[in-house]
């Protein structure tokens, strides 16, 4: 009974956790304080961060996946990382447009690090089609 009140009420608070970044015109400035969200390329024109639910079991990471959002330089508000979220952050660069559609086969892919270049694959697609 004690673990199934526990799988709830950690449940309550993922959902809470993530419709907060969702609903709310969350920033870099007020998930400062919070340790669930990583930034994981800071000073880039694309700024990706990681959202981490802590409140779980470790034994079920699979559960509580990571949830990636970003900001660019001319808003400061986390947006779902997505393609579409993409496209709306840059309305007018076609060209990075296709090249999102072209690159990227699926949305978990959007997260992916470019270890040649030395940054994630976004921004070298943004920088390539700016």
């Amino acid at each position: 009974m004690k673990k199934i009140c526990f799988l709830v009420l950690a449940g309550i608070l993922a959902l809470s956790q993530l419709s907060v970044a969702q609903k709310e015109n969350v920033t870099s400035k007020t998930i400062a304080k919070n340790k669930s969200y990583t930034v994981l390329n800071a000073g880039e024109a694309i700024t990706i961060y990681k959202y981490i639910h802590r409140a779980h079991s470790p034994k079920e990471p699979e559960k509580y996946a990571p949830t990636y959002f970003f900001t660019t330089q001319s808003s400061d508000i986390l947006q779902p990382l997505t393609k579409t979220g993409l496209k709306k952050a840059f309305p007018d660069n076609h060209p990075f447009h296709d090249a999102l559609d072209a690159t990227f086969k699926d949305e978990s892919e959007l997260n992916s690090y470019d270890n040649f270049h030395k940054m994630y694959k976004v921004n070298w697609l943004l920088k390539q089609h700016p």
